[in-house]
Order: C-alpha cells, then structure tokens, then sequence
C-alpha cells in the first residue's frame, strides 16, 4: 500500500509539472526568437575586353532573418526575406553580371522558409539536426551563391550530425531559387528538361596528432538524377612551426561523370564529353600578419570532336555545377575571381599573399593578392588540322576592411578586381573573353 501511494505520489508531481516544463519550453521559444539581416550596396563594372563591352549594375538589397527559439530544446522555425532594388545601371551595360532580375530590375522574394528538429542538448557528446523547406544548403557538393545582391537557395531536406572530431552532412533537394529571380523552380539542364533532385553528402574526420598536429579528411559528393554524379576527396594536414608560424598542406580530386539522358547538350557544347577530373595541390603558410600561399591544379575534361565553334574544335573544360541553374561546389585556390582555371589538359599555377593591417593598428582591414596562370592546352584549327598552345592569366586584388568601432561595428567593405587575359585561339576554342572586372560590396549587419 506504502509502494502504491508513493507511486501515485510520484505521478502526481510528474503530472502538475507539465504545464511549468510546457511554460519553460515556451518561453524558450519565444524569449530566444532573434531577428538580425544585412542591408548593402553592391557595384559591379565587369568589362568584356575582347568585345569592348561592359555588364554591372549598382543596387541596394536588403536580407531579413528571422527565427525562434527551440521548443522543448528540439524545434525551431525561421524564415529570410530578401527584396533588391536598382540604383543605377548604364544604358549601354548587355547585363547587370545578375545583379538584377532578367529584365534587369530589382525584385523581392521569400528566400528562406523552414522548420528544423535538433537533438536535445542532453545528449553529450553528440549533435544532430534535421533542416526541412526552403534553405540556404552548402552539403557535399551542393553549394548556393552569395555574391550577388541576394543569395540563392534551395527547396528540400538538409540533415547533420557531429560526434567528437566526426561530422557528416545529407541533403536532398528539388527546386532552386536563383540569385536573380524571385519564387522557387525546377532544376533543369541546358535543354531546360527538368532534373527531379539533386542528392549531396559529405563525410569528415579530424585526427589530433601529437604536438598540435592535425590531419583533416573529407569526401563530398553530388548526384544530380539522369544528370550527372560527382565526387570530390580532401586531405588537409596542418602543423604549427617555429615563431608562432602554421603551415597548411592541401590535397584536392574532383571527378564527375555524366549519369543519365539527362546529360543533354543539344543546343550548347558539352563542357566535357563523359567524365572529367581535376586535381590540386597547395600550400598555405601563416606568419604574423601575412598569410602565403601557393598551389597547382590539373584538369583533364575531354570534350566530343563535333563540339565546334569559330573554326576551332571547342576546349572541354569541368563543370561542377549539378544543372545549368545550380550552384556547385569547387573550392580549388586557383578558381579565381573570373576564371576557373580547369580547362582540358590545363596547368594552372597559383601564387598569392595576403596581409593583415591589424599589426599596425588598423583593425579588420587586409589586404590580397593572387596571380594565375594557366598552359597545357590545345586549340585545334578545324579547317587547317593544325594544334597551337593556348594560355590564361589573372591578377586578382581583393581588400576586405571590417570595421571594429563599437558605433561602426557590423559595417563591412569589400572590393575586388580582376584582370583576365588569354590567347586569341584559346577565346575562340572557349568562347571565354578577357576582362577587367571591378567589383564592391558595401555592408551592415545588424540584430534587433
């Protein structure tokens, strides 16, 4: 009878503290809710040097994020908005370098709409989360673009998990909102057939070595459905040297193979005919202020001998992307500001430097500069049978300055530019010009 009551007793207490736990996970909810954005400018004058043209625009945008606090420790919701607006664009421009929308205006759109279930904090030792709806997804090989008035994003399921010195990502999605454009579509190829879904994945794994070593591996993968399936391996060793110096050794392959009908080119070229692949090394060394790197990458991307263009059989090159509305992911150094230096048979060698004014009092403010150049490939004149070596370069400057002032905190400039020459044969083969590109990005952010 004494064991009965102290069961009832127990039972009694678990059922008149729902309702104080239930107030706690509500208040949770809702006192944890934050809402922070970013309004900016950003300009861009990208001239086509080989045309004698110019493309950019100058816009205004502003990004609204809003979420909740978990419920229970297990539910949150949150949304973004996004609305941009045209400032200035010159008669004469062909395009705003997709600043604006297809009619080159401003527009607005509901960026982000989600609902995501975490593993409570009880769980030590382990994290876990499962992201569903509209999203900005960067899983695998599955990546978005941010470098433009307002970011792209995607409709579908985004799901993580860390344990100790392990993460591991998956994620499915069906519709993409692009950069320029306001709803969410079908993903299609270059023929605008629809592609169901795309599936990322990506596996990490750190080993803490002995004397502040570490070794870092990571595989990412792609499946784009009938489309294309692409794989990409990293191994990153890192270890500390004399006077507070860190050098960083990098590892990089990227192979993707077409999958599917969907692989379809019939009104375009193919940038490669089956299968491509593209390989670097590189080398970051930090010292104080200054941060060096150097590194090589080589690329393989076969195209078919019918693809032709101006008198030249036309230079394969890799597509990361996983359809011809997408962004994919493709985090070599020498993917420079214009080009991305991965072309059939090409060498491309990349040397850059990079220093931090923080030494001399001038906080948030560095400044880069990165050189490319890039040979090995063959421009074939179709008419006369005859083969000629064929090069690019780039010079890419690139200052960041973010503002450390308690009243100027949140303000962040960035400008970049990019100089881009090549070979005449090499533009005709590739139908890639030279450029000038000047590009800034004005910002704040800020909470409410």
């Amino acid at each position: 009878m004494i064991n009965f009551k102290s069961s009832l007793l127990s039972y009694a207490v678990a059922l008149f503290s729902l309702p104080v736990i239930a107030s706690n996970s509500y208040d949770s909810f809702i006192g944890d809710a934050k809402i922070d954005g970013k309004v900016q400018t950003v300009f861009f004058n990208d001239k086509n040097t080989s045309a004698n043209t110019t493309s950019g625009a100058w816009t205004g945008a502003v990004w609204l994020n809003a979420q909740t606090g978990y419920l229970a420790d297990f539910l949150n919701i949150g949304g973004s908005a996004y609305r941009v607006a045209k400032l200035e664009m010159k008669s004469g421009n062909q395009g705003s370098s997709e600043l604006l929308n297809a009619d080159k205006e401003g527009f607005g759109k509901l960026g982000q709409a989600w609902v995501d279930f975490k593993l409570p904090e009880s769980y030590e030792g382990v994290s876990a989360d499962v992201k569903i709806g509209r999203q900005l997804v960067e899983t695998g090989l599955i990546s978005i673009s941010g470098s433009r008035s307002v970011p792209s994003s995607w409709q579908g399921v985004d799901a993580s998990v860390n344990m100790d010195n392990f993460n591991g990502k998956i994620a499915w999605v069906n519709e993409v909102s692009e950069r320029t454009q306001s709803g969410f579509h079908h993903i299609v190829n270059a023929e605008n057939e629809q592609i169901d879904w795309i599936v990322g994945m990506q596996l990490g794994y750190t080993f803490d070595l002995a004397n502040q070593r570490s070794l870092e591996l990571q595989y990412n993968n792609g499946l784009a459905r009938k489309y294309v399936n692409a794989h990409n391996g990293n191994v990153i060793f890192t270890t500390p040297l004399h006077n507070d110096s860190t050098l960083t050794l990098t590892g990089m392959y990227y192979y993707s193979k077409q999958d599917g009908d969907l692989w379809n080119w019939t009104s375009t070229n193919a940038p490669f005919e089956d299968k491509a692949q593209s390989g670097n090394l590189n080398a970051v060394l930090e010292h104080g202020p200054w941060t060096l790197n150097a590194g090589v990458t080589y690329t393989k991307a076969k195209t078919s001998s019918s693809n032709q263009q101006n008198g030249y059989q036309t230079i394969g090159n890799y597509d990361y992307n996983l359809g011809s509305n997408t962004e994919g992911a493709y985090n070599v150094p020498s993917n420079a500001i214009y080009s991305s230096f991965n072309f059939d048979k090409e060498t491309a060698w990349m040397v850059g430097a990079e220093y931090d004014f923080s030494s001399m009092g001038i906080n948030g403010l560095s400044l880069g500069y990165n050189y490319i150049y890039g040979s090995g490939m063959k421009a074939r004149h179709i008419a006369s049978n005859t083969e000629q070596d064929v090069n690019e370069s780039e010079s890419d400057l690139t200052l960041t300055y973010k503002l450390s002032q308690p009243e100027l905190k949140g303000l962040q400039l960035k400008v970049e530019y990019a100089y881009y020459k090549n070979s005449d044969a090499f533009y005709n083969a590739t139908g890639q010009n030279e450029a000038r590109d000047l590009r800034a990005w004005l910002s704040y952010s800020f909470a409410i």
